[in-house]
């Protein structure tokens, strides 16, 4: 079945409050395994995140350690942007309907570039007392493959798009432990469109929007100088999709009903430690968890509560791992590097064309410039190469619809910061 969903129109009196990020558009390709993003920081990603939930460099913190900000003292702004240039590879390999070779192109690279930007501040209100607020996109994706795709009756447009705000407070308990909290407030909105066949061919989309809560915390302990180690942990958000499924251009099977749809995030433990060997260099290391088994379907329900469609996800809780090292040359730069691998949460007999998804190897490099009136500029760069995985899924119930097939890629990351301190 394919389907469309409208809902109900999103309270714009708090997302107002986000005027600078919100006013520059969202457009997302997800990052790390799944639809995370984890590209919250220009600084971070040069250590491809090793370390960056025990490093509070700057305001950016917020996001991976909220415990962080008891390190910057006075007031901090992070402004980041990060452009996003992901290919993908789609192979047919026998997909069929009606138990024929569906034929069609292999529909081309789906990502366009995309752009992700964030906002963080913090303000130190007493000697041991910090409060912030941030602003980022955690979880998205687009892609768009041509109408006439091997894979169409599976996805053509796919796009999720989240802007989460988090208000949080920080305290130092001592000289060697810091502990933080945030809420997390989360608008989510969600296209999907796929092809349906019953007969005669029509094509159908998932519009809709949501709004949520949910709460970070962490701890920051640097238990001897020039040594820390941090905690972070994300607890998962419940969003409650509401509109309508509505199939279109079909001979028979046309429909427009009331329904919901449920989707509910990972939650996401880090684990990070950050050691000075000297004055110049210190090395960076971080295990990230992702409890990615919240995201087992997408179950779509009319208004009484039965079940109109079930598309299974099974997603797997993963880890990812992360190190790095920073080199301060002088009072003015600093470089750093990194490389990470990430798990996909994804298996082969329910992975599928909307998130063509595999095991990452992320490889990168950075650098910040400090300047003297209280400045300073982020550069992060990297590559990341995408395994090849299988695709094999069944759609469209009495269609018989198979696809089948292989998909591989990867991803290049340009992202700049800008920091101000006073």
């Amino acid at each position: 079945m394919i389907k469309r969903v409208k809902f109900s129109k999103f309270s714009k009196s708090l997302l107002a409050t986000t005027v600078l990020v919100a006013s520059l558009g969202l457009s997302h390709s997800a990052n790390a395994g799944g639809f995370y993003i984890q590209e919250q920081s220009a600084s971070g990603l040069g250590s491809a995140f090793a370390g960056v939930s025990a490093t509070p460099r700057d305001a950016s913190t917020l996001f991976y350690n909220v415990a962080g900000m008891t390190h910057l003292d006075g007031t901090h702004i992070n402004l980041g942007a990060h452009a996003i240039i992901a290919d993908a590879e789609m192979t047919d390999t026998g997909s069929t309907l009606f138990g024929a070779a569906i034929g069609g192109n292999d529909g081309g690279n789906p990502f366009d570039p995309a752009f992700v930007p964030n906002l963080y501040i913090t303000h130190q209100v007493t000697n041991d007392f910090w409060l912030g607020l941030g602003v980022s996109a955690p979880f998205g994706l687009e892609l768009e493959f041509d109408q006439n795709f091997f894979g169409r009756y599976d996805s053509i447009h796919n796009a999720l798009t989240t802007v989460n705000i988090q208000p949080s407070m920080a305290y130092r308990l001592n000289d060697w432990l810091s502990i933080g909290a945030g809420i997390d407030y989360q608008y989510i909105d969600a296209t999907l469109t796929n092809s349906a066949n019953d007969g005669t061919e029509g094509l159908s989309t998932l519009e809709g929007e949501d709004e949520s809560f949910s709460w970070n915390a962490g701890i920051l302990i640097e238990p001897w100088e020039h040594t820390r180690f941090g905690v972070n942990y994300r607890a998962s958000v419940s969003h409650n999709l509401e509109g309508r499924v509505i199939v279109e251009g079909t001979a028979a099977s046309d429909t427009n009903i009331a329904a919901t749809a449920r989707l509910v995030t990972p939650d996401i433990a880090n684990f990070a430690v950050s050691h000075d060997l000297n004055d110049q260099w210190t090395l960076l290391g971080q295990a990230n968890w992702y409890g990615w088994n919240n995201f087992n379907d997408i179950t779509v329900r009319n208004a009484a509560g039965g079940i109109l469609s079930t598309t299974e996800q099974n997603y797997q809780t993963v880890w990812g791992y992360a190190v790095g090292a920073e080199y301060k040359w002088d009072d003015q730069w600093t470089f750093r590097a990194g490389y990470q691998f990430d798990n996909t949460p994804t298996v082969d007999e329910y992975r599928t064309t909307r998130i063509p998804d595999g095991d990452r190897q992320w490889f990168t490099a950075g650098t910040t410039y400090k300047m003297d009136n209280g400045f300073s500029f982020d550069l992060g760069l990297a590559y990341i190469d995408v395994d090849q995985e299988t695709v094999n899924v069944s759609r469209n119930g009495a269609t018989n619809t198979n696809i089948n097939a292989t998909s591989e890629g990867s991803v290049a990351i340009v992202s700049l910061g800008l920091n101000y301190k006073f």
